[in-house]
């Protein structure tokens, strides 16, 4: 059961390049990565951050989960403690599947409320005109 969840989520396949024509890198600064999915295509957003990545736009580090790839460090800001770098999408039910419940926090992103993501980055797949933001949240500081 083990080996379908991770060739589920994307750890089967290797990493896709996802052509520049079917995403728009929007915002890219150390806390905050939104990217709007502009065609249908095959794969993942772990691709598109694979394609920025290699393009040299964005830097990201990560691990594996129970439910897919998780951003630990973006843009060289690490997430520690009880920081972590939150998903929040516009998909939500999609083919039988919901990816995001906003009863888990939103982020609200040029007049659309964003829904936190109900998988990694590994599990979220390209819809065109879905919009996901990768937001780095620290933790509270306890005194």
């Amino acid at each position: 059961t083990a080996l379908v969840c991770a060739c589920l989520f994307g750890a089967c396949n290797p990493q896709r390049v996802i052509p520049d024509s079917s995403f728009d890198l929007e915002v890219n600064t150390d806390t905050c990565v939104v990217i709007r999915i502009t065609a249908d295509e095959e794969g993942s957003l772990y691709d598109v951050l694979y394609t920025l990545r290699r393009e040299g736009e964005i830097v990201f580090e990560g691990s594996e989960g129970e439910y897919g790839f998780y951003i630990t460090s973006g843009n060289h800001t690490v997430a520690s403690g009880n920081s972590y770098w939150g998903i929040y999408t516009t998909l939500g039910t999609y083919e039988e599947t919901s990816y995001s419940d906003s009863s888990w926090g939103t982020y609200d992103y040029n007049g659309n409320e964003l829904a936190s993501a109900s998988y990694g980055v590994s599990g979220l797949p390209l819809v065109q005109g879905t919009i996901y933001a990768l937001i780095f949240t620290p933790g509270a500081v306890v005194e």
